[in-house]
């Protein structure tokens, strides 16, 4: 059941920051017949779009649902607060992308739990989707709330608000848990007897409602007689990454977005046992994909999507042990292609000269270490098991490939931490920039401690927020002292928040609800995030923060006890004495250490083994300045339709391009760092418009056959090509050569009297001044000469301008002038005036 007032939303997407994050339409969604009967599930992330569309978990569950035939699932985020406060004073409830269904309407709603400071935006979706943001407050028609990814670990300071979480992966369960929910609410099965019949069918599955809590120690046992719920949750892991789970076409957004780029996973879990790290140790064993299936995917993915560059998706992809022969492949495949790959996380040492050479083919952005700490003393401790030799060895490698920015990566109050190991981090970072002989500028990164449930340092304590800015306080001038550095540091009141929530028992739940009541969300954000907001939450709950951030002893109960991340416990103690004495645990790819996790019966290791046919040889490339024949220069003319509209100008080229890879275009780059097509656009559309005529000028290698139709094919009706003419090569620019515009303004009803006298008097003006704002200033500019001609009609209003100097009056600065700023109309380009004639014949 959509929206019913979508012209309402429409109307305030013109008065928000960034409105395609709330439009939908983006290139690989999915939309089905809500007709027929199909279990209709809701993906939430709880932070903006633009961050939530780069979390890749999101596009492998939005593609294993929405391949079956039964299901369909649709999208939302946070919405930004001027997004918010536009939905609330409407009472428009919180819809989903896809289709504008209100969440209230779906069967589930899955949330991803990526990070603790996410907690607030929960509440406050569910709050704007009208729905009880308490589970035990839910009625028969509301959705089943569930919660998954790594906050699913340690879930009970948001226990009381879902009805369910899925602790694990998620591929193998999702499908018919969601199929089993639908199922049951279609038989009108009461809501507590769904939860009470789903964790016997599921495993993995834990329901906070069958569950009683101690809450002097925040033990979690089954209640009296509930013979179905589990005394142990035990997480889920998928034995191997299959090629199925991952899309081919994922969706591509429509704005940009902090992540815009291809990534495909070649690896789950890691075998170093970083003691801080509870990503590795939850995702254990390691998993990894065949090169040959991930360089398929690669291809048939550039193919699919236009993308140029390519994120390789692991917790540390230069321990992945396909990575020569992968590496090969991609070059091989780039030697045709201008792509490029990123490596989000390297291991110092396994940074090898071969992967630098494959990563310096691409755009040098800067390059990531983390030593973590600066001593060797203290990165044996949590058993980072790098040195000081192999940091600049790899420096020396970074550097000898081009790189000139390296990020340093540090913590701040690790277990057994003094002063002199705060100092060695300023020394490393001198040694570092030695290596770089004056080539080098370095960024260094300061981040708070937090010991997670899960890791050897689940017992330990965390540092107040006094003490970590002490201590910032100590390194920063240390560190600021070489001109080379530059030093960002996390907030320490970020940290302590997230270590409350991270190790915390169900009666963090009511702090997190009385600061959301009291205003906090975006807590990641520095622009609104607030310390005090918590302090009150926190008072008014009656709970001190130094009480969930203090050490624990070994044998008292944690929070997170029934849960079973399959590590056990026996091995965390083990690993945590082992750091008190300063001793290493090496990586169990070639040794077991006992762990847990790996069972002669179920889950094991799965490794690449490297082809030994011939020793690697990285793939040369080509030159990018290769001869180019007798380039050719076309001018496109295409219409933006209603459903791209909300798609900024900058945002439409990215599109085009894309488009035109996909449609494999010969096309021609620019020179210089940053290489980009040759693809210049018309005058920029504003926000909200539609148009039939627009203008792109684009410069191909070659002539091309079928331009129009092959373009069309990849636009999928969000924009159309109506024509390809080819130009002189050194014709003006279609932005140059547009001298004017007409612009239809639709109403639903007959247009006022009122109006009609308002264009009668303004186009008998000589001149009229009105004051337009700039980024840095405000001017005065006369209007009345851009104004050609205004003609009125029922409904409709015609208004033909002119550009002068490259300027010319905006549509918004003009309606209020007429009467018409509260107007529900919509505004469409309908002709787009060219100055010359560039066209060659033939």
């Amino acid at each position: 059941m959509p929206i019913k007032n979508e012209r309402l939303i429409d109307n305030f997407l013109f008065e928000v920051e960034k409105p395609g994050r709330y439009a939908g339409g983006e290139f690989g969604t999915q939309i089905k017949d809500r007709s027929k009967p199909l279990a209709e599930i809701a993906l939430a992330y709880p932070d903006l779009y633009d961050v939530g569309m780069s979390y890749y978990g999101f596009q492998i569950l939005y593609h294993i649902l929405n391949r079956d035939e039964e299901i369909t699932a649709e999208r939302v985020y946070a919405p930004w607060p001027d997004f918010e406060e536009k939905l609330r004073k409407h009472s428009v409830p919180l819809f989903s992308l896809e289709s504008r269904t209100p969440l209230k309407y779906f069967d589930v709603i899955g949330f991803t739990l990526p990070y603790e400071l996410t907690a607030t935006n929960i509440l406050n979706m569910l709050d704007l989707a009208e729905i009880p943001v308490y589970a035990q407050d839910r009625n028969e028609s509301d959705p089943i709330i569930i919660g998954g990814g790594c906050g699913a670990y340690s879930p009970e300071p948001l226990a009381p608000f879902f009805d369910g979480f899925v602790v694990g992966d998620g591929e193998e369960i999702v499908v018919p848990l969601t199929k089993e929910i639908y199922s049951l609410k279609r038989q009108n099965v009461p809501r507590n007897e769904i939860l009470l019949r789903l964790p016997a069918r599921f495993p993995g599955l834990y329901i906070p409602s069958l569950y009683d809590v101690d809450l002097q120690t925040g033990k979690v046992v089954p209640k009296a007689n509930m013979t179905t719920a589990p005394k142990i949750i035990r997480a889920l892991r998928v034995r191997e990454l299959t090629n199925d789970f991952y899309p081919e076409v994922p969706i591509m957004p429509l704005v940009e977005t902090s992540q815009d780029r291809l990534v495909v996973e070649i690896m789950r879990g890691c075998t170093q046992g970083c003691r801080f790290c509870q990503a590795g140790m939850i995702n254990r064993p390691v998993r990894e994909r065949h090169p040959d299936d991930v360089l398929k995917q690669i291809e048939n993915s550039f193919v699919a999507t236009g993308y140029d560059d390519v994120s390789l998706f692991s917790l540390s992809s230069s321990d992945y042990a396909g990575l020569d022969q992968l590496a090969d492949g991609i070059v091989a495949h780039r030697v045709n292609h201008r792509h490029s790959v990123s490596f989000p996380s390297l291991r110092l040492d396994s940074f090898r000269e071969n992967i630098a050479q494959l990563a310096s083919q691409t755009r040098k952005s800067g390059l990531t270490f983390a030593p973590e700490a600066g001593s060797q003393r203290l990165r044996n401790v949590i058993n980072k098991d790098i040195t000081e030799e192999e940091l600049l060895s790899s420096t020396e490698i970074a550097v000898r490939n081009g790189w000139r920015v390296i990020k340093l990566y540090f913590m701040l109050g690790l277990p057994t931490e003094t002063y002199e190991d705060l100092a060695d981090i300023a020394d490393l970072t001198r040694k570092v920039i030695q290596v770089g002989n004056g080539r080098l500028n370095i960024n260094v990164t300061l981040s708070t401690f937090i010991p997670k449930p899960f890791t050897p340092f689940q017992w330990s304590a965390q540092d107040s927020p006094e003490t970590i800015q002490r201590k910032l306080d100590f390194i920063k001038p240390r560190l600021l002292m070489m001109r080379q550095v530059k030093v960002m540091a996390r907030n320490p009141q970020f940290s302590r928040l997230e270590g409350v929530i991270a190790r915390g028992d169900r009666r963090i739940a009511d702090v997190i609800y009385r600061a959301w009541k009291n205003g906090a969300k975006f807590d990641s954000w520095r622009e609104y995030f607030s310390a005090e907001l918590w302090e009150s939450a926190f008072i008014e709950s009656n709970l001190e923060p130094a009480k969930f951030t203090s050490d624990r002893s070994l044998d008292e109960p944690l929070a997170w006890d029934h849960i079973d991340s399959l590590v056990t416990k026996n091995y965390l103690i083990s690993e945590f004495n082992r750091s008190l004495k300063g001793k290493t645990t090496p990586d169990c790819r070639t040794h077991c250490y006992g762990c847990g996790v790996c069972q002669p019966s179920g889950l094991q290791m799965m490794l690449v083994t490297p082809s030994a046919d011939e020793p690697h040889q990285p793939i040369a490339l080509p030159p990018d300045d290769e001869p180019i024949g007798s380039p050719v220069k076309f001018r496109l003319k295409y219409r933006k339709s209603n459903v791209v509209r909300f798609t900024s100008h900058l945002d439409v080229l990215r599109i085009f391009q894309q488009a035109m890879r996909r449609a494999d275009l010969d096309l021609i780059y620019t020179e210089g760092f940053n290489q980009r097509p040759k693809i210049s656009a018309g005058f920029p559309l504003p926000l909200g418009y539609t148009s039939d005529e627009e203008f792109l000028d684009v410069t191909l290698k070659s002539e091309t056959i079928d331009l129009v139709k092959r373009l069309n094919a990849e636009l999928a009706g969000r924009f159309e090509i109506v024509s390809a003419e080819r130009l002189a090569i050194n014709a003006k620019s279609a932005f140059s050569d547009t001298a004017g515009f007409l612009y239809e303004i639709l109403f639903p009803a007959e247009i006022n009297p009122v109006v009609e006298k308002n264009v009668r008097d303004l186009l008998e003006k000589k001149e009229y001044i009105i004051q337009r704002a700039g980024e840095k200033a405000t001017t005065q500019i006369d209007i009345r000469q851009f104004l050609k001609t205004i003609q009125t009609e029922a409904g409709i209003l015609k208004v033909e301008v002119q550009i002068i100097n490259g300027r010319t009056v905006k549509i918004r600065e003009l309606l209020p002038i007429l009467g018409l700023e509260n107007a529900s109309c919509s505004v469409s380009r309908k002709k787009t005036y060219l100055t010359t004639n560039h066209l060659q014949n033939g």
